[in-house]
């Protein structure tokens, strides 16, 4: 594992393998991972928020709550609470910064 500090939290990269990634992501209270525009360039992601609520791109996400981003679509995530929001992120191909793209 894999522990890295942002701005906006923190990531924990759990598992990396040739096909996927799996990430735990904690993300401080009124921030957000990347700028308002960026999108998944190819592949897809599934999120799952385990704790808090927020928002990814403009649509409200709570615990519980599952999402499969697709190739194309807005991947940034915003606490728009009080309290850390945690997400799970999986992501096929594997999570690389070159697949991410800003409208």
């Amino acid at each position: 594992m894999e522990n890295l500090s942002f701005s906006w939290g923190k990531l924990t990269i759990v598992a990396v393998t040739k096909k996927f990634s799996v990430g735990i992501d904690v993300i401080f209270p009124q921030k957000e991972t990347d700028k308002e525009g960026a999108y998944l360039k190819k592949g897809h992601g599934i999120y799952y928020v385990l704790k808090g609520r927020g928002l990814c791109g403009d649509q409200p996400i709570k615990s519980g709550n599952v999402l499969k981003i697709k190739e194309g679509q807005k991947i940034n995530i915003k606490n728009n609470s009080t309290k850390n929001l945690t997400v799970v992120t999986i992501y096929t191909p594997p999570y690389d910064d070159n697949n991410i793209g800003y409208k």
